[in-house]
């Protein structure tokens, strides 16, 4: 048997993960925490083309420092949950157990429409294509472009097809009640930096800017609720004392993540 890499992206590649995706009857989209790593150590983020370039050396190991799995998060876009789970066997048929490996799909616009239990922010869309961002019942459209597979790809060979930078950005914003999780703040701060060096909306392309508006105003619409006194303030007070718990943020990286997914989200 042949020896397992390390590395994330060289495991992707060896097992053909972009292959084995691409013909399938939906996009597909790797999301957390590989794409937010490939965008950060991108040797050139091609923006015409839709492409993170990554260098030879770029590592991203397959465990966590605390000797846990590393998760495999991909979103697949599809309200379906038979073809979800197909895409999910898919991967796992290619990974085996040596990612953790998940997949979610869209939501139907008319489910959970109030969010009362909601902790996390999703993706929802209607019966007329358009997308959205909505937590605890606040919503926001976002434009379908959100949603464009972008390649990385390392040495000339296609690793897997994550979302675009700004997308990725808006989700890690938007994707708490609490609003950016401690947790985030450092790798939220690289990403900001690889999208704006110049800390200027034009470092964004023209085209790409109604995305940065867009999640920047459900983030703005989650934080007014948040200082409201009522239940959304109190889940947004319980989930924000335990994302600052040592302990808490172990077990969503160890073996209760799936049973946290609902309190940490995926992104």
């Amino acid at each position: 048997m042949s020896e397992v890499s390390g590395n994330m992206y060289s495991l992707l590649a060896e097992r053909s993960i972009h292959d084995r995706m691409k013909d399938r009857e939906v996009p597909y989209n790797v999301v957390g925490g590989l794409g937010l790593h490939a965008v950060t150590n991108a040797a050139k983020i091609d923006w015409d083309n839709r492409v993170v370039c990554l260098p030879n050396g770029v590592d991203l190991p397959r465990l966590r420092k605390n000797g846990t799995v590393r998760d495999l998060d991909t979103l697949v876009q599809s309200t379906d949950k038979t073809v979800v789970k197909s895409c999910r066997q898919e991967i796992t048929d290619a990974i085996g157990d040596k990612l953790v490996v998940s997949a979610f799909g869209l939501n139907p616009y008319e489910k959970n429409r109030r969010g009362i239990f909601d902790f996390v922010g999703d993706r929802y869309v209607d019966d007329e294509g358009r997308l959205y961002w909505r937590l605890g019942g606040i919503e926001t459209e976002i434009p379908p472009a959100s949603l464009d597979q972008w390649l990385v790809k390392r040495d000339g060979e296609t690793v897997c097809a994550i979302l675009n930078p700004i997308a990725q950005l808006g989700a890690y914003g938007c994707r708490s009640i609490t609003g950016w999780r401690p947790k985030d703040t450092e790798k939220v701060e690289e990403l900001i930096n690889a999208i704006m060096p110049n800390r200027k909306i034009s470092d964004i392309p023209q085209e790409c800017r109604d995305q940065y508006y867009t999640f920047r105003e459900q983030s703005r619409k989650v934080a007014e609720a948040r200082q409201k006194l009522g239940w959304f303030g109190l889940k947004a007070g319980l989930l924000s004392f335990l994302e600052h718990q040592e302990w808490a943020v172990r077990l969503a990286q160890g073996e209760l993540d799936g049973v946290l997914s609902g309190f940490v989200g995926k992104t």
